[in-house]
């Protein structure tokens, strides 16, 4: 399936790879999130509602849904790094651009066309990871690369707290180092393996995702979608309930987010080393559980300080299905359409992170910041129920043949 030699850790492009992909997955992550830090400057400066800064991220979420299917489809028929190329550029520009446009629906626009190039990017990373990297290492190595959503975060605080002070459109400016980021790409990571251009069809969801693949589609579009609303929903109101009914003070609450952050990053080394040592299904099976035993502490303990610094075991916990889905996303479908179904799957599974923080917080609002740590434990729960009826992928010697062809899976 490769055309190029792989030693016992991976083929010799495999570090040029892994640099590509580790900036790229900050950068994207860092549009996403400037967006939130800048939210109450750009409401004064474009005059508008909270709804309408609400609708400014849930355009780039559709967005990226959209462009999941457009640039994973452009990966498997023209190749993950010219995939990863074009939407390095694509939100490079997109990012760079807002600072010039003052209406709210100029910036509509653009937030929909920069979301779609979002979304092309987990697709071709996870995809060109696992082409240039051995088994053995390949989870661990995709989870550190995923993990950079953590990183991402932080770094975009620091800028958030220098820049916003200065100037906002600082901010926005520096989503554009993806454009050298690109440049990197394109000298240093290969053209996909040469069997790409001996394809009898073009690839699309409608002649891939048939039989078994759709299937696991949708059962992977469903893990992630509960796995992140689950970590949104406890993200979004865990530190509002340690104010509000463990007494912390809002200068520590500051670091609150930093603190689950740094746990999440640790959490995505360790059960990335896992799932390469005992099973991709079992890392984040174990991290699962870890969840549904953490969270609901929050629920049972009294002491606020000790709460805090409980925040980065669960955020150590919830990172397991983050990291490890890459690989295992990547061997639960053919290796031909690996980039479109995987980050489909992520993508789509987005949603999850827009729908769960609101409807937790409704309930929320009538049963009690309780109730919504509890929630969140249970759809955590749910993962683990969906994970229960999908595939092992590999079990730690080597890989599991599940999806070893299209038409193995169509049949």
């Amino acid at each position: 399936m490769n055309s190029y030699p792989m030693d016992s850790k991976g083929t010799k492009y495999r570090w040029p790879v892994f640099i590509s992909t580790f900036l790229a997955y900050i950068l994207d992550n860092y549009d996403n999130v400037i967006l939130a830090i800048s939210m109450p400057v750009l409401i004064g400066v474009l005059n508008i509602s909270y709804t309408q800064g609400g609708l400014l991220v849930s355009i780039t979420m559709i967005g990226a849904a959209l462009g999941s299917i457009i640039l994973g489809t452009v990966a498997e028929n023209r190749g993950r790094r010219f995939a990863l190329i074009v939407s390095l550029i694509a939100f490079g520009l997109g990012t760079g651009i807002v600072i010039f446009v003052d209406s709210w629906a100029h910036w509509m626009i653009l937030r929909f066309f920069t979301g779609i190039a979002i979304g092309g990017v987990w697709g071709p990373c996870v995809a060109l990871v696992m082409e240039h990297w051995a088994p053995a290492y390949q989870s661990r190595i995709t989870s550190l690369v995923l993990s950079m959503f953590s990183v991402a975060f932080v770094f975009a605080s620091f800028a958030g707290r220098i820049f916003l002070a200065i100037d906002w459109r600082i901010l926005f400016l520096l989503g554009m180092l993806s454009l050298p980021i690109a440049l990197y790409t394109y000298f240093a990571v290969p053209a996909d393996s040469v069997q790409k251009a001996a394809k009898k069809e073009h690839v699309s969801i409608f002649n891939s995702f048939v039989g078994e693949t759709l299937h696991r589609v949708i059962m992977g579009t469903a893990l992630v979608f509960f796995s992140l609303g689950a970590f949104w929903g406890a993200a979004t109101w865990i530190p509002t309930f340690l104010i509000k009914e463990r007494g912390l003070s809002l200068v520590m609450m500051a670091n609150f987010s930093i603190v689950m952050y740094v746990g999440m990053f640790i959490g995505y080394q360790v059960f990335g080393f896992l799932g390469d040592k005992i099973g991709r299904k079992k890392s984040i099976a174990i991290s699962l559980v870890l969840c549904v035993i953490a969270i609901p502490i929050y629920v049972f303990v009294q002491h606020g300080t000790f709460l805090f610094w409980w925040g980065s075991v669960v955020g150590f916990a919830m990172s397991g299905p983050f990291g490890v889905v890459g690989a295992y996303f990547s061997e639960l479908f053919p290796e031909n359409i690996r980039a479109l179904a995987g980050g489909f799957c992520f993508n789509m599974g987005r949603f999850g992170s827009v729908l769960a923080p609101m409807t937790v917080g409704m309930l929320g609002q009538v049963y009690g910041l309780e109730v919504d740590i509890g929630i969140t434990a249970i759809l955590f729960a749910i993962c683990g129920i969906i994970l229960k009826f999908m595939p092992e992928t590999y079990e730690g010697t080597e890989p599991v043949p599940v999806a070893a062809s299209q038409d193995t899976l169509a049949d």
